[in-house]
C-alpha cells in the first residue's frame, strides 16, 4: 500500500468496520455474554482494566466453550506484570521485533488509557533505533510510518499503519489480491475495487487486545476497499461479507468522494446505517453490538457512532429498534440514512453559495 497510508487513517479517511462472527454463540450464560460484550467495548475504547472488571464481575462457570477460552486469555493477558507478547511464531527477526514494539505499546496503552501519549513516544523511539539512521529525520510516527512500511515491504510482507482510533495501528499480511465488485447502495450503484488480504502475522491492536477473538473486518480509503479475509469465516459469498464489508466500507468510500472531511464517528454511523439496511440474517446480531457497544467519547468512533444510531433510530420508530421487525429496521434505517444525506447536501450547498 501507498506511503501515505498513515496520513489517510489519521484523518480519518480510513474506518475499521469490526466484522461479525458467524458462528453460533456457544451456550453461555446470558450474564456471561453480556460481560463478553462488555469487554469488547472496554477495549474497543482501549481499556483493559474495565474489560477485566466485566469478565471478573461473573462466575468462571458461566463461560463455556470458547468463550472460557477467552475469559481465561483475557485474564492471563493483562493481569500479567508485564506486555504479553505472541510473536514467537515469527520467523523474521525484523518483523519479530517491531510487531513485539507495537504489542507492548498496545499492551501499556489499554492497561492505562491516560498514559496514551507518553506510550506513543515510547514507541516511537523503539522504532528509530530499530529502523537507524534512514529514519533520523522522522520527528513523530506519521513521518517514521512509511519509512517502517517500506522495510517490512522489502522483508516481503504487506502493511497497515496510522491510527484506528484511539491507538496506532500494525496490520500486517503476506498475500494481497484485486477484484472488481458491483455494490448497491441506498443512494445507488457502484463499482469498487477491493484488494483481498490474507496470510497474517497481526490483525493489529483490535485483535491483541481481545485475545484474537476478533479484529478489524476491513476498511476504506477514496480510492479502494481492504478486505481481512480471515474474519470472514463463511467465505466471500456470505451475507457477512456482503454487509458487513461490502455495504459498510463502500459507504465509507462513497462518503469519502462525495462529503470529504467527515469525522470517523460520522463515517461510522453513516456505515452502521447501510448494514441494517442490507442486512437480514446478520442484522439481529450488528444491531445487538451497536446496542452493546456504545459510549459518549467520539475518539471511539465505532461506540459512539453506535450510540448515535440507536437513539437516532428509537427516536424515528418510537420505540427501540431490536422490538420491531427486521422490515420494519431495515426502512427506518434506510430512511435515516438518506435523511442524514439531504441535510448534509442541503449543507454543502448553502455553505457553496456563502461563499
Amino acid at each position: 500500500m501507498k506511503s501515505k497510508a498513515p496520513l489517510i487513517l489519521s484523518s480519518a479517511l480510513l474506518c475499521a468496520a469490526f466484522a461479525a462472527t458467524s458462528a453460533e454463540a456457544p451456550p453461555s450464560s446470558k450474564s456471561a455474554v453480556a460481560a463478553i460484550a462488555e469487554s469488547t467495548n472496554a477495549i474497543l475504547q482501549g481499556d483493559s482494566a474495565r474489560a477485566l472488571a466485566a469478565l471478573e464481575a461473573e462466575p468462571a462457570t458461566g463461560f463455556l466453550g470458547k468463550d472460557a477460552d477467552y475469559r481465561a486469555c483475557m485474564l492471563e493477558r493483562y493481569h500479567a506484570s508485564k506486555p504479553v507478547l505472541t510473536t514467537a511464531a515469527i520467523e523474521d527477526k525484523f518483523v519479530r521485533g517491531v510487531l513485539d514494539d507495537y504489542q507492548d505499546y498496545w499492551w501499556r496503552s489499554m492497561a492505562a488509557p491516560a498514559q496514551r501519549d507518553t506510550q506513543e513516544a515510547a514507541l516511537l523511539a523503539k522504532l528509530h533505533k530499530r529502523l537507524g539512521a534512514g529514519a533520523a529525520k522522522a520527528t513523530n510516527m506519521d513521518e517514521i510510518e512509511p519509512i517502517l512500511q517500506a522495510q517490512l515491504e522489502q522483508h516481503g510482507y504487506h502493511a497497515q499503519l496510522g491510527r484506528t482510533q484511539p491507538l496506532r495501528e500494525l496490520m500486517v499480511w503476506r498475500k494481497q489480491d484485486t477484484r472488481m465488485y458491483d455494490v448497491q447502495l441506498p443512494d445507488g450503484p457502484y463499482t469498487v475495487r477491493v484488494e483481498l488480504l490474507d496470510d497474517f502475522v497481526s490483525r493489529g491492536w483490535t485483535a491483541y487486545g481481545r485475545c484474537e477473538r476478533g479484529s478489524a473486518g476491513g476498511w476504506a480509503t477514496d480510492k479502494a476497499l481492504y478486505a481481512v479475509v480471515p474474519s470472514y469465516s463463511e467465505g466471500l459469498d456470505s451475507e457477512a461479507f456482503r454487509v458487513v464489508f461490502l455495504g459498510h466500507e463502500t459507504q465509507h468510500f462513497a462518503d469519502q468522494n462525495a462529503f470529504p472531511g467527515l469525522a470517523p464517528w460520522e463515517l461510522e454511523y453513516r456505515a452502521k446505517l447501510v448494514e441494517l439496511v442490507q442486512g437480514r440474517e446478520v442484522s439481529a446480531k450488528r444491531l445487538g453490538y451497536m446496542i452493546t457497544a456504545q459510549s459518549d467519547d467520539m475518539s471511539s468512533p465505532h461506540t459512539y457512532a453506535n450510540k448515535r444510531v440507536v437513539a437516532d433510530l428509537t427516536t424515528r420508530l418510537g420505540k427501540s429498534p431490536d422490538a420491531v421487525s427486521i422490515d420494519e429496521l431495515q426502512v427506518a434505517a434506510r430512511d435515516q440514512l438518506l435523511e442524514d444525506t439531504r441535510e448534509r447536501k442541503a449543507r454543502a450547498a448553502a455553505s457553496a453559495t456563502a461563499k
